[in-house]
């Protein structure tokens, strides 16, 4: 299993820019990516909460991680620690989820919905599961 897998909603287009994104950051390639749609079943009984389809999640170093907290432990393992990102986790936890499901609640309307899935670049085709 992968050590720092990445699972989003492929339909999302903010999804879609957050995961292009990364790819375009992640210099020495430790992310693994799946959407939601295809998340292969070992992966999915292995402690990823499947009532969660509104959140990103993101499984590090065999922890599933959810909502803000995931984007927070992403960004930290992409910029490193002293990142300005970093400064959110100042704020708790019941503060920033709100937030986040609050965005997650609109995405579709605010951001846009693709007709299909995402579908990967061939270079970085191998960092998909799924």
């Amino acid at each position: 299993m992968p050590r720092h897998l990445l699972v989003f909603d492929g339909y999302c287009m903010l999804c879609n820019r957050f995961v292009h994104c990364i790819l375009q950051k992640d210099r020495t390639k430790i992310f693994t990516f799946s959407t939601l749609q295809g998340l292969p079943v070992s992966i999915d009984q292995s402690g990823l909460q499947s009532n969660i389809k509104d959140s990103i999640s993101y499984l590090r170093n065999d922890t599933w991680f959810q909502k803000s907290t995931a984007v927070l432990y992403i960004y930290q393992d992409l910029f490193g620690r002293f990142h300005w990102s970093q400064i959110a986790w100042l704020c708790p936890k019941f503060l920033r989820d709100p937030i986040y499901d609050l965005i997650a609640k609109h995405r579709y309307k605010w951001f846009g919905k693709n007709e299909s899935c995402y579908l990967p670049l061939p270079e970085d085709s191998t960092r998909f599961i799924g």
